[in-house]
């Protein structure tokens, strides 16, 4: 029935969540970097206003298998494009040891904190007077009401609204919690983020992951308005809606008026107003032709949930695999069709599992980033829907299951032999699950470029 697919589905997205250990973890990282950051060996320590977390983890939205984590660091006396930043603020990072894989794209400085969980820190300016706050207002509302004045009183509010984006995410955290709380939008959230993860399109697109989360959040808007709450329908509902940039238009005005919203603005397609933000179409420039993609990928997905419905109506089993199977297929993603860092030479198998809580990933010799991300998203969440769905089918040996699934995924149809030794590979990632007993495994699948 599908009732049974709309159970799946929502216990598939429940399981998404990280474990409290790995909050817990993370939490002890953040700390450890802001410690570094306040270090005396870094000149800025001084301009350093505030650290905050925002993105999926401060919204409780993360996905177990992929968390990573980003964070603004608000600075006093200093205005975008903080040039100066950034650059001192990469060399410092590279001075210590836990931090690898730096890489600097405009403000966004990209790295790996103690070998597995990645890490975005942006700069923004902090508005909140140091001098202290009349009786009643919060640091995160006055914050608010003086970036966007900032915003207003510029020559071009529309590039600056771009450019202040981060300085309000304080308030963007804050509406998703409270939109959590209404609406209980987290599941479908994790659900359009895997479900994301599981896609290919080339290139860093910045927020693509608000970009699923604030889709999720209207869909589950949508669906619970009939008065129900249905994992099933509202992610049909999702889905349609990435379909069809042409047709988006959301925003909300919780945190500005309707009027405040620039005709250009409010008649551009396809349309996700930054809900802190009237000037922020986050769907503009470089992310539209993202989303024109996406919505490829999204008529995909459609079919496959019309196919899992059909099959659930008969009485069949639920399968997650081909309703998640990654997009488009691992011979057809851009490495192999380019001949970039090309993967070759692979070596798959299963072992007892330790304490790893992330997957990680380990390299000998340098690799092209966006490669690297391909390879990543790609078998983590393949990996991931694997296990869900031998467990769900109820196979007796999930392991070998996981094992045969990636092996057949890589090369379909061939024969595999024990491979060698997986300490020669030139890549190998490191992908913990649990089998049907409960027991930690790792799945390690290695390889050469």
């Amino acid at each position: 029935m599908s009732s049974d697919l709309c159970s799946a589905l929502k216990e598939f997205a429940d399981n998404l969540a990280p474990t409290q250990s790995l909050v817990n973890e993370v939490g002890r990282i953040i700390d450890r970097l802001s410690r570094h950051l306040h270090s005396d060996r870094f000149k800025w320590k001084r301009f350093i206003n505030r650290i905050v977390p925002f993105g999926s983890y401060s919204k409780k939205s993360s996905l177990r298998i992929m968390m990573d984590l980003d964070l603004v660091v608000f600075l006093n006396d200093c205005e975008y494009p903080f040039d100066d930043f950034v650059s001192d603020l990469e060399e410092h990072i590279e001075l210590s040891d836990s931090y690898t894989n730096c890489t600097l794209d405009g403000t966004h400085l990209f790295f790996v904190a103690e070998g597995t969980l990645n890490i975005d820190l942006l700069p923004a300016t902090n508005r909140v007077p140091r001098s202290g706050l009349s009786q009643g207002r919060s640091p995160q509302d006055v914050q608010y009401e003086m970036t966007l004045a900032y915003i207003l009183n510029s020559s071009n509010p529309f590039d600056e609204g771009n450019n202040q984006s981060t300085a309000l995410t304080e308030t963007a955290v804050a509406f998703v919690k409270r939109k959590n709380q209404l609406f209980h939008c987290s599941t479908l959230s994790r659900l359009a983020k895997f479900w994301s993860k599981t896609v290919c399109v080339e290139g860093f697109h910045s927020g693509r992951s608000s970009i699923m989360e604030y889709i999720a959040i209207r869909s589950t808007e949508r669906e619970q308005s009939t008065g129900r709450e249905n994992t099933l329908k509202a992610f049909r509902r999702f889905l349609t809606i990435v379909s069809n940039p042409e047709e988006m238009a959301i925003y909300w005005t919780e945190n500005y008026k309707i009027g405040d919203v620039e005709p250009k603005i409010k008649n551009s397609r396809p349309l996700l107003l930054d809900p802190t933000n009237p000037y922020n179409n986050i769907l503009q420039r470089k992310n539209k032709p993202f989303m024109v993609e996406m919505a490829k990928f999204a008529r995909v997905s459609m079919n496959r949930l019309e196919e899992a419905e059909c099959r659930a109506l008969r009485g069949e089993t639920v399968d997650l695999l081909s309703l998640f199977k990654p997009q488009p297929e691992w011979m057809q993603l851009p490495f192999n069709m380019r001949r970039r860092s090309q993967p070759k030479n692979f070596y798959v198998s299963v072992r007892d599992g330790g304490n790893l809580m992330m997957p990680k990933t380990v390299t000998k010799k340098s690799m092209e980033e966006s490669d690297r991300e391909i390879i990543e998203n790609f078998l983590f969440s393949f990996s991931e829907v694997a296990v869900a769905g031998s467990k769900k089918k109820g196979i007796p040996n999930v392991a070998q299951k996981v094992q045969t699934d990636v092996q057949q995924m890589i090369a379909p149809g061939a024969s595999w032999g024990p491979g060698g030794s997986l300490s020669n590979r030139d890549a190998k990632l490191e992908i913990p699950f649990t089998d049907e007993k409960g027991i930690p495994k790792i799945l390690d699948v290695g390889f050469n470029f």
